[in-house]
């Protein structure tokens, strides 16, 4: 599925923080973003806090 072009709003990620077990400071830096923001700038936020998609995919029950 691709993705990219995909608007991602601040409640998508708001609904994926508990999948993330980050720190209250990296999820501040996640939900400080412009929303909505282009799937490629939210895949990239969630990597510089150490979580890239295919851990998010595996820590939410599925498989990459």
């Amino acid at each position: 599925m691709d993705l990219n072009g995909s608007l991602i709003t601040r409640q998508h990620v708001v609904d994926l923080l508990p999948f993330m077990d980050l720190s209250p400071e990296q999820e501040e830096r996640l939900l400080a973003l412009h929303y909505p923001v282009e799937f490629g700038e939210a895949a990239a936020a969630f990597e510089s806090v150490g979580v890239d998609l295919d851990t998010l995919t595996d820590r939410m029950g599925g498989s990459p």
